[in-house]
């Protein structure tokens, strides 16, 4: 299988950003983790909250290549980032947080708070996670599980699933579906072309009438690349660098005019480097398409 992902990060009408993503690729694991984390205490707290829990859960990946994915890598993770994230505070801070690690065909989901993750299957939600928050006697809503500095409260409920083609995991914030949000968020979600990539959409409904950050990350499984080196592909995905007079240069490869769509919206909109290269697609131009060429950027 093979992962493909998006994400967004925005102000919205705040000041500050306080949410913040970080993810790890480890392919010679057949592993990845993304992370993100919606942090709470006004001013930079929050910032440093939320930054800080996601770098080090990644980092913890990071440091345990040979550890396999499972329930108590998460429990340690998590465990050896609240005792840092403790020895750091000086102020009382906070942050959510929501994780998918995926290995092979297995995916571990951990949240804790009201940062959300949604897994969508042959266009329909087949789980979404249980927010932790409560009422208080006035009607306010509190979260009850986070990483706060100086409370232990911050143990994340857990999920395994296995994975298949074509699912998606979307990890997002309440910015992205709070305020009256869910049903436009659902529809995008489920939406009847199971092949579509609804990351700009997902957006597009966030940032209307936004009232927080909001951010989320977008995590797609496709097909691993074929093992018959003489199978072809139809379409290509170039790029080159911006304002320079090169030549659009192929990077990858796709069957599907979709599937190059797809990706050509996520390296535009959403990649590191898009502020480095400009992307498009095009038909190979012999009649039956490329032979085979490893599919990543070279």
């Amino acid at each position: 299988m093979k992962i493909y992902h998006g994400f967004f990060s925005e102000c919205g009408p705040r000041r500050n950003n306080e949410d913040y993503i970080d993810f790890r690729y480890m392919p010679e694991h057949n592993r990845a983790v993304f992370v993100l984390c919606d942090g709470m205490g006004g001013h930079e707290c929050g910032e440093v909250a939320s930054r800080f829990v996601a770098e080090h859960i990644c980092g913890y990946w990071e440091k345990n290549p040979k550890r396999p994915d499972s329930e108590k890598k998460i429990i340690d993770a998590c465990q050896e980032t609240k005792i840092a994230y403790d020895n750091k505070s000086r102020v009382e801070m906070g942050t959510t947080m929501a994780m998918v690690a995926i290995e092979d065909n297995q995916a571990i989901l951990a949240h804790c708070g009201d940062s959300r993750i949604y897994m969508v299957r042959e266009g329909k939600i087949i789980y979404q996670s249980t927010d932790h928050v409560a009422l208080t006697q006035e009607g306010w809503p509190i979260i009850t599980r986070a990483f706060f500095s100086g409370r232990n409260n911050y143990n994340p409920d857990i999920k395994m699933i296995n994975v298949k083609v074509g699912d998606m995991i979307l990890i997002c914030s309440d910015g992205v579906y709070g305020n009256g949000k869910w049903s436009a968020l659902k529809d995008a979600l489920e939406g009847k072309d199971v092949y579509s990539y609804p990351l700009c959409a997902i957006e597009k409904i966030a940032s209307e009438n936004a009232h927080d950050n909001y951010s989320a990350i977008l995590i797609r499984i496709g097909k691993d690349e074929p093992e018959d080196k003489t199978d072809t592909y139809l379409f290509k995905l170039n790029r080159k660098r911006k304002g320079s007079d090169e030549k659009m240069i192929p990077v990858e490869y796709f069957r599907l005019r979709r599937e190059a769509m797809d990706r050509l919206v996520e390296m535009n909109c959403y990649s590191r480097e898009k502020e480095t290269y400009q992307y498009g697609v095009s038909r190979c131009t012999d009649g039956n398409g490329a032979k085979w060429i490893k599919n990543e950027q070279q």
